[in-house]
């Protein structure tokens, strides 16, 4: 997260072809949530961030399930990265410096700077994303230092997978 922009990929192959959505993927054996992301983010954005960060920016986790795929749960730990980058004109934020002109597509993804394209994402995005931006907003008019908001979900998709884009069900913890 950049000020008010999100670092978003767009799918170019697999599941959710065409949408926006965070970067991430399959656990390798072995390997915490906080060391898939950094992983991740390198191999889709070519951004190594220290894992330091994944470990204090983790905000919690979304459960995904299909109608039509019983057999199919998708579960997703969410981090949370503040990063300024390296030619910004101030240094008093906290957060990770890095050099925007580092970033780079990958086969899977092509990374794009958003404020909320939340009509080229997933349905879930709109509620769960925009009650944790909502969330640091609040934190910030209060001038609050306390730690970033924590969250965890479960949302229910009708029949048809990415295509269909509609849920049938939801909860959100926070």
């Amino acid at each position: 997260m950049n000020e008010r922009k999100l670092l978003l990929g767009k799918k170019l192959r697999g599941f959710g072809t065409g949408k926006y959505n965070g970067f991430g993927g399959r656990l390798e054996r072995e390997e915490t949530p906080a060391h898939c992301a950094k992983r991740e983010l390198m191999e889709e954005a070519n951004l190594s961030i220290d894992l330091d960060e994944f470990v204090r920016g983790s905000v919690g986790t979304l459960n995904f399930t299909f109608q039509d795929r019983e057999h199919i749960e998708m579960l997703v730990y969410l981090f949370h990265i503040n990063v300024h980058f390296r030619n910004a004109t101030h240094n008093t934020c906290k957060g990770t410096i890095i050099d925007p002109d580092a970033i780079r597509a990958c086969d899977e993804m092509i990374p794009e700077w958003w404020e909320i394209p939340l009509h080229q994402m997933f349905a879930d995005d709109s509620i769960w994303l925009t009650y944790y931006l909502s969330s640091l907003d609040a934190r910030r008019d209060k001038r609050s230092h306390a730690s970033l908001p924590k969250m965890n979900g479960w949302f229910h998709f009708a029949p048809g997978g990415d295509g269909n884009n509609q849920i049938l069900h939801y909860f959100l913890d926070t």
